[in-house]
């Protein structure tokens, strides 16, 4: 009868031992840091990217525009709290996938005709100005030049640099990655003055 006893209590206490194992103990668990909120957040949504500043206690997490952001942001405040973090500023915003997208077409796409420019003694100088990407609007390709409006030859120097960008966004490679997408050129002195 000892016997029994002794396998029924070892019997119970490994089914007790089994199950304490198995149990999800992720909602009860305090004093999570933040990046294991953050991760968390991302395991439960769609996000698209997280930026933390630990000095300025910043949080700004951008989620896909299928997310409610208001809940997203609730649920990171409710985290903060329950884990003694509350000092966190936290900022949730949506961002269309599509535009995301196009932003990152054209990032890239700039960065692709800069080099290209600078492969050119002439246009060694040059840079880029990062402009608003937007759906429905045709793409700025914004050029600053080491020259001044007022300079003799300024307007014939933008023609030229505007010449050179469109045949190279013209390249098979680049009109496809550009996927269609309408865009402008523009030309700016080193004064952030419009030459063309």
């Amino acid at each position: 009868m000892k016997l029994i006893r002794n396998i029924v209590f070892f019997s119970c206490f490994a089914l007790l031992l089994a199950a304490c194992q198995n149990a999800d103990t992720t909602s009860t668990i305090k004093d999570k840091d933040l990046d294991t909120i953050l991760s968390d957040i991302s395991d439960k949504y769609v996000v698209l990217s997280i930026g933390q500043d630990l000095k300025s206690k910043d949080v700004k997490v951008e989620v896909e525009d299928t997310e409610d952001a208001n809940k997203v942001k609730a649920d990171i405040k409710r985290q903060l709290k329950e884990n003694g973090l509350s000092a966190y500023k936290v900022d949730v915003r949506e961002r269309n996938v599509k535009q995301l997208e196009k932003e990152n077409r054209w990032l890239d796409i700039e960065n692709k005709v800069l080099v290209d420019l600078k492969e050119n003694k002439e246009y060694k100088n040059v840079t880029y100005k990062k402009t608003d990407v937007t759906l429905k609007q045709p793409v700025t390709v914004a050029i600053f030049t080491p020259i001044n409006k007022s300079d003799e030859g300024a307007q014939e120097y933008s023609e030229k640099i505007k010449k050179e960008v469109n045949t190279f966004i013209q390249t098979k490679d680049i009109k496809k990655q550009s996927k269609g997408d309408s865009y402008k050129i523009v030309i700016y002195d080193q004064d952030d003055q419009v030459i063309s």
